[in-house]
């Protein structure tokens, strides 16, 4: 059997597993859902405009990531903004079963020819480091004043505002010091695994801070987006949480997660538990509200955009 045909033929094992994945996540989420809660939310006068809103803010959200991804990719390779799309959404159907969607990578590849597979490794893997620029600069305060409000949790001789510093500086350092880092862990590693690297070493030496001063924007717009969303689910759910101490909570919450490579069914347990540790004081119908707001969150961003991403695949791996 020729290699090509071998290659596509085990492309298409990859989106038959894919799709099963699919299946277990509708039908688990299906039954998490509180169907009952759901239908008294919507039934609540002028309480569909937070699930509306919510689910318009879905597209946004990966258009961002597309955009935040696109500037990165662009001194490796020169895709057209509707490409970087499509293969957005191919990551984020591989990334649905992956712990902390690093599965991702895997995805996009498949929307790319073998020859640029080290350009899209390499373009979002400084994404991932563009994210930690909103974990550190948003997410890290949030986390702080959030562990502070909370009784008897934070040793009373150490001071917030000793730590809200802490990830700022931590981006001052990447800053100053993180291209040379990762030029150099790419030369050690080509010689350590006798691999010519000068493909990436080039675009990458050349990657100006501008640029990633631009996808840093956009990912800390993302983020921002996402916890707007969750906000705006908690209140559909009946969980009417103030406007910054909400947004703050789910800010840390999130950075948590991120630290915790768990498979995405335990990185969604963790949050819920989490949500309840913060939000879950009200009684039963609050808790069910912040175990329906996850469970709904994670149908809108990860399961619907899924459905095209898998399209996308498929429709990629039967073209000849």
């Amino acid at each position: 059997m020729p290699r090509s045909t071998t290659v596509r033929w085990l492309l298409r094992l990859l989106g038959a597993v894919v799709l099963a994945v699919f299946a277990y996540q509708f039908v688990r989420v299906g039954k998490q859902l509180d169907w009952p809660a759901f239908l008294r939310a919507l039934g609540r006068p002028g309480n569909w405009r937070f699930l509306a809103v919510a689910v318009a803010f879905m597209p946004l959200n990966w258009w961002l990531e597309a955009r935040k991804w696109n500037a990165l990719l662009q001194p490796f390779a020169a895709w057209p903004f509707g490409r970087v799309l499509r293969a957005t959404l191919a990551g984020v159907s591989v990334s649905a079963a992956t712990p902390n969607r690093i599965g991702e990578i895997g995805g996009r590849m498949l929307l790319a020819r073998r020859g640029e597979w080290s350009a899209v490794i390499a373009s979002t893997l400084l994404g991932g480091l563009c994210q930690w620029v909103a974990f550190l600069g948003i997410a890290w305060p949030a986390l702080v004043l959030t562990v502070y409000a909370l009784p008897g949790v934070a040793p009373a001789w150490l001071s917030p505002y000793w730590l809200l510093p802490v990830g700022p500086l931590l981006i001052l350092l990447a800053v100053v010091g993180g291209k040379p880092f990762l030029v150099g862990l790419l030369d050690w590693g080509g010689r350590r695994f006798r691999r010519d690297v000068s493909e990436l070493r080039g675009p990458l030496s050349r990657i100006r801070f501008s640029r990633m001063l631009v996808a840093s924007g956009y990912a800390c717009a993302r983020f921002v987006v996402y916890c707007t969303q969750l906000y705006l689910l908690l209140w559909f759910f009946g969980v009417e949480l103030p406007v910054v101490t909400g947004l703050a909570g789910i800010a840390a919450i999130y950075l948590v997660q991120a630290g915790i490579p768990l498979p995405p069914g335990l990185n969604f347990v963790t949050r819920t538990e989490l949500g309840l540790l913060l939000w879950g004081t009200g009684g039963p119908d609050a808790a069910v509200g912040v175990l329906a707001a996850y469970t709904a969150l994670f149908s809108v961003n990860v399961l619907l955009p899924s459905l095209p991403g898998y399209w996308l695949i498929v429709r990629k791996n039967n073209t000849p």
